[in-house]
């Protein structure tokens, strides 16, 4: 079973420095066991950016906006995991305010992700944006491939695509404020139920590439990469090579 320090170790074999935004994709069990359990994960990650870092945690929640149509920023739970939930929970976390692809996020650059704005989940004014403008570094713990890495979505929104569209969702809001509003936001969603994301070849091809790297920690095998150069590298492959990133179902009569 990993503790703090065998944790901070390990992840310190990453490129990430003290005082750099990070993005966290998890799966707590690929670890193998930890003492103190997700909160020891959420403290290594910060104490592997220091006091002058931020660590962001996705707390995604599909079915809060697109179906329910109601969101509320300190209620509406992630659906990304317990360790996602808990850093939301945390005391000083910032959630960023798009209902569907949200973050918590804590650390130095709190406040200034919070205020993003954005109606597109992947716009100009995103956290997604604001993550890519500070060169941040994407860490994946003991995930699949098809699994992790959801910024390769806003280099879809931003290059362009065929396979996918923007796609609007109204419904009750409720923000820091604590004022419900009705409100509309968007996110650049699948065509049709017959397009099925399946990013493994191309992200295997960063892989080969070293633009994603991999470490081992614990039992879960690591994966990084640096924001600007993973947006270079895959707009590459959504331009040239689509059919890596995607597949289109076969109808069923």
């Amino acid at each position: 079973m990993l503790n703090f320090d065998e944790l901070l170790a390990g992840f310190k074999k990453t490129n990430v420095k003290p005082g750099d935004t990070i993005i966290v994709h998890t799966s707590y069990k690929s670890l193998g066991g930890v003492e103190g359990g997700a909160e020891t994960i959420i403290d290594a990650m910060q104490a592997l950016v220091g006091p002058s870092g931020t660590v962001m945690f996705p707390t995604f929640n599909f079915q809060s906006w697109t179906e329910s149509h109601y969101f509320d920023i300190l209620e509406t739970p992630s659906k990304m995991g317990m360790i996602t939930d808990q850093a939301r929970l945390r005391a000083g976390a910032k959630r960023t305010p798009h209902p569907i692809f949200s973050f918590a996020v804590l650390g130095r650059r709190a406040d200034e992700f919070a205020a993003t704005e954005d109606v597109e989940a992947y716009g100009p004014n995103s956290a997604f944006a604001l993550f890519h403008k500070t060169n941040g570094t994407i860490v994946s713990i003991g995930l699949d491939f098809n699994n992790t890495f959801s910024m390769h979505h806003y280099i879809e929104f931003n290059v362009g695509c065929d396979y996918r569209t923007i796609k609007e969702f109204s419904g009750i809001y409720v923000g820091y404020n604590r004022i419900p509003q009705l409100k509309t936001y968007s996110m650049f969603a699948r065509k049709s139920n017959r397009v099925k994301t399946y990013i493994v070849p191309g992200m295997n091809e960063l892989l080969a590439a070293g633009v994603i790297k991999e470490i081992q920690v614990g039992q879960a095998k690591v994966h990084y990469a640096g924001a600007q150069d993973f947006f270079d590298n895959m707009s590459v492959i959504i331009r040239e090579h689509p059919d890596k990133l995607h597949f289109i179902e076969e109808p069923k009569y």
